[in-house]
């Protein structure tokens, strides 16, 4: 097994090499950030480097996976794919550059040799502007769009001097620039701002929440709200192995899917869950949502935790206590009623069991007796039954259940029977069940 330390660590990725002019794939942009790593942790003092395929495999997020082919055709696309590099010109070190990544690369026997093209070596290893990427983190991204994003926003938000929060308002040619998407706005929106923020959300070291900027009826800009998580590994991971086993009570809680669907990491939603009462999170839940609609928050998930965590709830007033408690009070009623009627339901539900029993348990021709003399009382007593006994005798469900109500009157004895009270008393001694007729036996 790899060892699983480096997947803790940061890659410092230089800024130049984060706004490159090509279309990179996801597994070669992970390749291009494990390979960058590795020559930082080895400061390139030789003129190549040697990186084993499993601790490669690891830091691309396939440590699961056989298939060394789609790594040599990412090395392929690495060493002969010109990368134009500080296209956006936000490294002051060089105006533009454009080479390989790569000056060559082999594998043999579960080893990449590889040799970084020495006009980037410089820039790798002694880079002056960079985003500090958190490696756990690519591995976890299923888009090259999500990937791209992160790491633009990090180098963003680094160079603002990584405050917690920051916007940052990026133009739609700036943003097809670095997402290498060149589709209307429409599919930009749909297709890949919105499933990038929802993997980036779910995954990063950040939270992010975005909105357009008009001119006229058409978007011209993006704002991105950008927040950083308080640990040091992203709200929905941790580093493999010292995870620990999901709560599946916990797990299945409401309120995490209700945290979950607006945004708020699994994991974290799950700790806030475990945390804090119920009253607590739905308060601030409303609380957020309120001043996010309102447009005083841009970034809800972000918020909302915060919220949670700091109890953002405004203190009640006298009156408000008075009409929470009188509102308590009544749902206290009312749940006892209903609690009693359901109770009164499976009473009822009881004696129409325990006269099918009795009626089963009698001999033959008492159930024929008992059956005529109700057909005979019918004739005068209800001309509607009896019409409708005459037309399906007892297979219709009416005369049935009025055959079984009046027989009840005779059949049940026991308290239990007779008296809700002492049905309701009986509860915790005996099953209700107890006693029922054998499946199918229903007397008529």
């Amino acid at each position: 097994m790899p060892d699983l330390a480096p997947l803790t660590e940061q890659l410092l990725k230089p800024t130049a090499t984060i706004h490159v002019g090509n279309k990179l794939s996801l597994i070669e942009r992970k390749l291009f950030n494990a390979i960058i790593w590795h020559s930082q942790k080895s400061r390139f003092t030789r003129a190549s480097d040697t990186l084993s395929l499993g601790l490669l495999m690891l830091l691309i997020g396939l440590e699961r996976s056989k298939n060394v082919d789609v790594i040599k055709e990412a090395l392929e696309r690495l060493t002969t794919t010109p990368i134009v590099w500080n296209t956006l010109k936000k490294d002051r070190t060089t105006d533009w550059g454009v080479c390989t990544f790569l000056a060559g690369a082999e594998i043999s026997r579960g080893v990449l040799r590889y040799v970084l093209n020495p006009l980037l070596v410089e820039k790798v290893n002694n880079p002056i502007l960079f985003a500090k990427i958190q490696l756990l983190v690519q591995t976890q991204f299923s888009s090259k769009y999500s990937l791209a994003l992160y790491e633009f926003l990090l180098d963003e938000l680094g160079r603002a001097g990584s405050p917690p929060h920051q916007e940052i308002q990026v133009s739609l040619e700036i943003l097809r620039h670095v997402l290498q998407f060149e589709g209307i706005y429409k599919h930009l929106h749909g297709d890949v701002l919105k499933p990038c923020i929802q993997e980036i959300n779910q995954y990063a070291d950040i939270t992010v929440g975005y909105r357009g900027v008009k001119k006229g009826r058409a978007v011209v800009a993006i704002v991105f709200a950008i927040d950083r998580a308080a640990g040091p590994f992203p709200p929905a991971l941790e580093p493999p192995g010292l995870s620990e086993p999901e709560d599946p009570l916990l797990s299945q809680s409401p309120w995490v899917a209700t945290l979950v669907g607006l945004g708020v990491a699994k994991r974290k939603a799950e700790a806030l869950v475990a945390t804090y009462e119920e009253t607590r999170i739905r308060d601030n839940l409303a609380h957020a949502e309120a001043a996010h609609t309102a447009g005083k928050v841009k970034n809800l998930p972000a918020y909302l935790i915060r919220a949670i965590e700091a109890d953002y709830r405004p203190t009640p007033t006298p009156e408000e206590r008075c009409r929470e408690a009188e509102a308590s009070l009544a749902r206290a009623c009312q749940d006892a009623r209903e609690a009693q009627e359901a109770r009164r339901r499976e009473w009822h539900d009881y004696r129409a069991r325990r006269t099918r029993a009795r009626f089963a348990s009698l001999p033959e021709e008492q159930q024929t007796a008992r059956r005529q003399a109700f057909v005979e009382k019918l004739q005068g007593a209800n001309p509607v039954l009896h019409e409708r006994y005459r037309k399906m005798g007892f297979a219709s469900g009416m005369v049935e259940g009025q055959f079984f109500a009046e027989l009840s009157e005779d059949l049940l004895v026991d308290p239990a029977e007779t008296h809700f009270s002492a049905y309701l008393e009986n509860l915790d001694v005996a099953s209700p069940q107890e006693g029922d007729a054998p499946s199918g036996a229903n007397g008529a």
